[in-house]
């Protein structure tokens, strides 16, 4: 099943996704990379679709958590 990408406006972040068949998040930047973050839980992807500021809330909350590089 193909995850549903929602658009957010940020200078940071482009979209962003929650994959519940890995249940990770998965966070597209405006550079083109997407990194999934396992440990995230599904309330920051929420936290993500709500907030001000996507990219202040990243660099915030995401940052300190593990990551791979999808693409």
């Amino acid at each position: 099943m193909a995850v549903e990408w929602k658009d957010v406006s940020s200078s940071n972040v482009s979209r962003i996704a929650w994959d519940d068949e890995a249940n990770e998040l998965l966070v597209e930047f405006n550079s083109g990379s997407v990194y999934a973050y396992p440990d995230a839980g599904e309330s920051a992807y929420q936290d993500l679709l709500v907030a001000t500021s996507p990219g202040s809330y990243a660099s915030r909350n995401l940052r300190r958590l593990p990551a791979r590089k999808v693409s």
